[in-house]
């Protein structure tokens, strides 16, 4: 059974239970004011009569009540999208119906099995949230992220695509639906992949205009898929195992998903920090030092360390505000990332704690490749007075130049729920 909440349905504030599909789409029709629109059939052609009234405005804020806003975890789902509810109906940036996310999956949802959840609805994500999105991010072919500049400038959208690009290395299809910057986080990772992104962010005068966009955009995501199926065969006829001194014959298909599902998720865990794990971890005041990780607390998402310097103060620091102590991945670090830097010291005091480096949270404004593969990192201090962060120690500088080895950067909640379900 499941409720008629965000994660499903993106109708807030409901606890109807249902059983089917049938029951969903009927309580949402009465009560929810959607209209069961049904599919177009598969013959029709790009150009077919909008099925709204002909007099009704091509912006009108009408929603469709496909099969798409059932969605049974038990099934599996071929494309993940990715989006920002700032974006749909209701939302603060609703512009069109026509680059409403929700209107998309509908479409999207004629020809493929689509897994829909809203990033950053509702109160602070708990481990259950992330969790539920990485279990569906693991199984998916591809990931589909329908980008606008709220989209890019969101934490919760920028750590999924990060997740999907880098952790799970799925293969990812930028979408722009709305005109606007986009930030230079999310251009940098678009720009390491290398995938040119589909453009929607130009006006739409009609329903077949826009069907017309969803038949080619479904055609890129049918080749990226076919991509994958290819790959992944390739990947088993080439794994041949042996038993027993004699050959066996490859892996299945689905031994194959496993094989690579396996892999995928011994590179999470590289990147989390675990039981023993050396890290740098947030005290007071905005100031983080360094620190053993005791246990990850996924009710409250805490890590629970032990400081380097034996203080007893802070030792429960969010998931969000630790990073493992070892060199990043060059490509977590771009322009707009958000990094912990070293910058001052302390001193210790005999018998009560030793001294170390300090490092503080800031925000990369520019980069350069050195030799070496080396890569220098400008940037400043993400906090300030105004935030209760202490700029008065010695050597306090705004801003800051360093390699990208001496940077750390946070965990993706993501990894973390990810890596510690399989533990």
């Amino acid at each position: 059974m499941f409720s008629c909440g965000k994660s499903a349905t993106w109708v807030s504030g409901c606890t109807f239970t249902f059983g089917t599909g049938t029951q969903h789409l009927d309580h949402l029709v009465s009560n929810h004011g959607y209209s069961a629109q049904p599919a177009a059939p598969p013959s029709a052609p790009p150009s077919a009569p909008p099925s709204a009234p002909p007099s009704a405005p091509p912006s009108e804020p009408t929603s469709s009540c496909p099969s798409v806003i059932f969605q049974d975890p038990t099934l599996e789902h071929d494309i993940y999208i990715s989006y920002c509810p700032d974006n749909c109906l209701g939302g603060s940036a609703f512009t069109s119906r026509y680059q409403d996310p929700n209107h998309i999956a509908a479409a999207l949802s004629r020809t493929f099995k689509p897994w829909v959840a809203s990033v950053c609805l509702g109160p602070k994500p708990s481990g259950d949230f992330y969790e539920d999105r990485a279990l569906h991010l693991q199984k998916v072919k591809v990931f589909v992220a329908l980008i606008s500049p709220e989209y890019s400038q969101n934490d919760q959208c920028k750590m999924e695509y990060q997740f999907a690009l880098l952790s799970l290395k799925k293969p990812v299809l930028p979408v722009i639906i709305a005109p606007g910057d986009i930030s230079s986080t999310i251009q940098a990772y678009i720009d390491q992949d290398g995938r040119i992104p589909f453009k929607m962010e130009s006006p739409v005068g009609s329903e077949g205009e826009f069907q017309e966009r969803m038949e080619y955009l479904a055609d890129a995501i049918k080749k990226m898929i076919n991509t994958v199926n290819t790959e992944r065969e390739t990947s088993r006829l080439q794994h041949l195992t042996i038993g027993n001194g004699a050959g066996e014959g490859p892996p299945s298909y689905e031994q194959a998903v496993e094989q690579e599902q396996a892999r995928l998720g011994q590179n999470i865990r590289d990147r989390v920090p675990q039981v023993g794990d050396h890290v740098i971890a947030h005290w007071q005041q905005h100031s983080y030092f360094t620190a053993t990780i005791v246990r990850f607390i996924k009710s409250t998402m805490k890590f629970e360390i032990r400081w380097d310097d034996q203080d007893e103060s802070g030792r429960f620091p969010d998931l969000t505000m630790v990073a493992l102590n070892k060199v990043p991945d060059w490509r977590e670090v771009t322009v707009g990332s958000r990094v912990f830097f070293p910058q001052g010291s302390y001193c210790g005091q005999e018998g009560v704690r030793t001294g170390g480096m300090r490092y503080h949270e800031g925000v990369v404004t520019r980069t350069e490749p050195c030799s070496g593969n080396r890569l220098r990192c400008f940037g400043h201090h993400l906090k300030g007075g105004s935030d209760g962060k202490w700029v008065t120690y010695k050597d306090y500088n705004y801003n800051f130049t360093c390699f990208s080895d001496d940077l750390r950067v946070a965990a993706n909640p993501y990894n973390v729920t990810h890596a510690y379900s399989n533990m």
